[in-house]
């Protein structure tokens, strides 16, 4: 059997239609080449799918690419053969659509893989720039967090803190507010003294003032005046003095108390600032991991629609690729749809001509069962009906045997009872009138039943017939004053007079 045989058959072909039809081998044989290459690439396309997106064994890959081409291979198959011939071609069409859909979303899925392998370089660049804009993102959303905000303010504390600590704070008294308000007033009495000690100078030189040289009565106004801004600038230097050393009292207490305040921030601080810490380099760890690990299918996917969007000539790429691949999963549907819609080839009529041969021999191997089932049944029904009648007769015939037997025994009892009847009558005319005569009670074989000659409750007792006693009946059911009858023939049992000489 060759290879042109298996693909045919693979393709639906009928090997006992080809020997009529050998014409047709060839294109069945085709069709079956065209779904084999299909679950091939499919095949193919699993293993690039699976190698993406898991960390599996290359074993392993190569198994599950297998099984998926042989399912697609199987699915192929199915759609072509259950394509058949209709008697419109509307009809065809109509349920060729399906199997078309079908087609659509198996090629979909099938050359995708394909498609993200063959642009994988550009891919894996676009993934490293969606990486690093999905980052800055995050910092961005980490920068806008109130709490992780913090972070800097408290390093700044935390540093500063720790120079208190380690060096204490640094006592500038001129930057007090008294100190600064004594040493304006010095500043502006200093200044005023030198005026007024220039003033001295230019009037004993006689260049300005009254334009005299040497002592007078301008020179001792301004040499007075001089002398007053000196007493002020020495007042306010003294007023200086005082108001820096008082300064500096007070910045060493200051200076106790920011060592004191440093030291309580400093640990509600580092504890804050280890916390913040952590929470962050943990989430930034977790996003960094989640990175790495977005590189799957629809990643890829997302990647290829950035670059087909930016790049026209890779989106014609990528659009005629994927046409390609879903036109190979659609050709065996779309080449059984034109086969069944063209006119009928001669492995058509052959294959229907089989097909209504095994269809009349299947409908007469059918009605030969059906009448040997039928007569079987009817040979049963006889057999079953002399089977009845042997059984009636013969049942009919012990029931006869049994009703002779039964007279018979009926009949002797009978005269049997009758002599010993008449026997114990003609006895009981001989005995006395004062002596006894009793009955012998029979037990009767059901509970319940009360007569003359039957004892009671199945019990077997004795009755007097004449005397004294005679209307009393002991466990008997005759009243006083009853007369006695006849005995009574029976199966089970006959009464018996007896003498009683108590």
């Amino acid at each position: 059997m060759g290879l042109t045989h298996r693909l045919a058959q693979i393709a639906g072909g009928r090997p006992e239609v080809f020997d009529a039809a050998p014409g047709d081998r060839i294109r069945y044989a085709a069709m079956g080449g065209v779904i084999v290459s299909t679950s091939a690439v499919a095949a193919a396309s699993a293993i690039m799918a699976v190698h993406m997106t898991m960390d599996l064994p290359v074993v392993v890959e190569l198994l599950i690419g297998l099984a998926w081409g042989i399912i697609i291979l199987n699915l192929d198959r199915l759609l072509v053969v259950q394509m058949m011939r209709q008697e419109r071609k509307a009809l065809s069409v109509a349920a060729a659509l399906p199997r078309l859909l079908l087609a659509l979303v198996l090629g979909t899925v099938i050359s995708t893989p394909v498609v993200l392998q063959i642009f994988a370089p550009e891919i894996e660049t676009e993934l490293i720039v969606m990486q690093a804009e999905q980052a800055e993102a995050y910092n961005r959303q980490i920068a806008a967090n109130p709490d992780y905000a913090r972070i800097p303010e408290l390093t700044e504390q935390i540093a500063g803190d720790e120079a208190v600590l380690a060096k204490g704070v640094s006592v500038n008294v001129e930057s007090d507010p008294a100190v600064t308000a004594v040493r304006e007033l010095y500043d502006k009495a200093q200044t005023a003294y030198l005026a007024a000690e220039k003033n001295v100078v230019c009037e004993k030189e006689g260049t300005c003032g009254s334009g005299k040289a040497g002592p007078g009565i301008a020179f001792d106004e301004k040499v007075q005046i001089r002398d007053d801004r000196k007493t002020e600038r020495d007042d306010a230097a003294q007023q200086l003095k005082d108001a820096r050393e008082a300064a500096r009292s007070n910045l060493s207490t200051a200076q106790d108390t920011a060592i004191t305040a440093a030291r309580s921030r400093l640990d509600a601080n580092q504890a804050t600032l280890t916390t913040l810490t952590e929470r962050l380099e943990a989430a930034k760890r977790a996003h960094a991991a989640q990175s790495e690990q977005d590189d799957g299918l629809l990643a890829r996917l997302e990647a290829l629609d950035r670059l087909s969007a930016d790049r026209p000539t890779l989106q014609l790429a990528h659009v005629m690729l994927f046409l390609l691949f879903l036109c190979l999963e659609l050709l065996p549907v779309m080449m059984k749809l034109l086969q069944v819609l063209g006119p009928e080839t001669q492995y058509d009529r052959k294959a229907k001509e089989v097909d209504d041969k095994h269809a009349r021999t299947a409908a007469e191997r059918w009605d030969v069962e059906r009448e040997i089932e039928q007569d079987r049944l009817q040979l049963i029904k006889d057999a079953s009906k002399i089977g009845n009648q042997k059984v009636v007769e013969a049942q009919s015939q012990v029931m006869q045997r049994v009703l002779d037997a039964w007279e018979d025994y009926a009949h002797a009892a009978t005269d049997r009872d009758v002599q010993r009847w008449q026997d114990q009558l003609a006895s009981a005319e001989r005995l006395g009138d004062n002596e006894t005569r009793t009955v012998q009670l029979r037990a009767y074989p059901s509970p319940g039943h009360d007569s003359v000659y039957w004892a009671p409750d199945g019990h077997e007792t004795t009755r007097p017939i004449n005397g004294p006693d005679a209307p009393r009946v002991i466990r008997g059911t005759a009243a006083a004053g009853d007369s006695m009858p006849p005995p009574r023939r029976s199966l089970y049992g006959r009464p018996q007079v007896t003498d009683d000489p108590e």
